[in-house]
Order: C-alpha cells, then structure tokens, then sequence
C-alpha cells in the first residue's frame, strides 16, 4: 500500500508529537506493508497549523534520517492537507517545487501537480468550487481529503458530482471502514466505493495504531469482491500521485 495522507511530522500539528511517535507510526506502518508514505501536515491560515515549507523541509529531513538509523525501510515524501481558503490559487502561484518550493507557505504532494485539500466539516464553503476552478486552471490536480466524512456530503452525495466534473479527484479514508468516525460517515464511504467515485484511500494516520489496518482491508475487499479495484485504490493511483502522472477516470 502506498499511503498518501498522514500526520506523521513531529510536533506540526494534531498528529505525532515526538519523534519517538513519529518513529512508532513508521514502523506499524512498515508492518502493515506499507511501501511509501506521503507526510501531510494539515495548514490552516491563522492557526498554530500553518508551518512554511522551509520549517517542515527540515522536520521532514530529520526524520528521514532517523528512519533510516532505526531501519525503516518505508519511502517518505513531503506534502499539505491544505484547509480550502480563497487565497489558495495565490498560494500556489508559481509553485515548481523541491528546492525551490521552501520559499512557500504550502507544499503539494511530493512537489507534483496535486493537491490534498480538506473542506469544512458541517457546511459546504460556497466558494470552495471557484477556489479549486482556479488552481485546476493553473495545471493543478485537487484531491478532496474524506469527503465521506462531510456532514452534507452524508446528507447529499450528489454534490460531489460537481466536484468531479471539474476536475477533482476523491481520497476517503480506509480506517472508514471500520466506522472509526460513525456509522453515516460508513455507509457514505461504502456507497461511493461501490458507485467508483473515489480516487484512492489513505490512512490519514494521527498515531501509531491507525496503521493497524487488517480489518479494514478485509472489509473492503469483502466489499467489493474485486482485487484489482482494491490494488487500484491502495497502491496503483496512489502510485501515480506520487510520481506526479495523470489519472485516468473512467
């Protein structure tokens, strides 16, 4: 599996605190067979979440590092689960990234063209469609972080249709599942499972025991009784978000 959403940098936000916890996450995630893992800090303007790139370079540096001395052998990438604001075409203006990326507040998913963006939980921002027109006019690839878990996704699925026809892309989480977050935000998740609008699914891991993921692969499966469509969610489009390719969506 190649997870391409977690909160595994120490101390950035409500994720890993330490090291030490960042390490334990690492090496669960190793033991779940996971390969590559995408670190993706939430950023949100005016709060305490809101690390620039060059600050986060440097955490991300340092537990490479350490990884590699405690013998994990897991590929880690740098990224955002970015919070929808009307500023964020600008924010992403000119973004090429590596190096050259440090000087931005914001990172996309390992310096490609996509972008993990999180909406509002309760009620749908009216103006989160504009904002994620402008930065697809830009070459950008918005990827909507656990849209199952929107109140009024939940009460309406229709509306992510929207969102896809202009060009998004769909990321639910796996510990869904399970129903880690309630019962709606399951059977939402389930139902655009089997109706094929997501993307892929991550972990968005907080700590070390979401990396525990037996039952919710099992779940899945049983779910939609197809392998390849699994290999599809877990490792083949993950895969391609982290090697920067277009997806294909049939």
């Amino acid at each position: 599996m190649i997870d391409t959403h977690s909160h595994i940098l120490p101390g950035i936000d409500d994720g890993a605190k330490t090291f030490d916890d960042s390490l334990a996450m690492l090496r669960q995630a190793e033991k779940a067979g996971i390969s590559d893992i995408i670190l993706t800090p939430h950023y949100l303007k005016g709060t305490k979440y809101n690390r620039n790139n060059a600050e986060k370079w440097k955490l991300y540096q340092e537990l490479k590092d350490r990884a590699v001395a405690a013998g994990v052998k897991i590929n880690l990438y740098l990224g955002n689960e970015i919070y929808i604001d009307a500023e964020l075409p600008e924010m992403l203006a000119g973004y090429v990234g590596e190096k050259s990326g440090l000087m931005y507040e914001v990172s996309t998913l390992n310096s490609t063209k996509y972008v993990l963006v999180e909406l509002p939980v309760r009620a749908e921002e009216k103006s989160a469609k504009t904002t994620l027109a402008a930065i697809i006019k830009k070459g950008f690839i918005p990827l909507i972080a656990h849209p199952e878990r929107y109140y009024y996704v939940q009460d309406n699925m229709e509306i992510l249709d929207d969102y896809l026809n202009m060009g998004c892309l769909l990321s639910g989480d796996i510990l869904g599942m399970t129903g880690k977050y309630g019962r709606r935000e399951e059977k939402t998740l389930k139902r655009l499972l089997l109706d094929g609008k997501l993307f892929c699914l991550a972990v968005d891991a907080h700590k070390a025991a979401d990396y525990e993921l037996e039952v919710s692969r099992k779940r899945l499966l049983k779910l939609l009784k197809d392998e390849r469509k699994v290999e599809e969610l877990l490792t083949i489009n993950p895969g391609k978000i982290i090697r920067g390719e277009q997806p294909i969506v049939v």
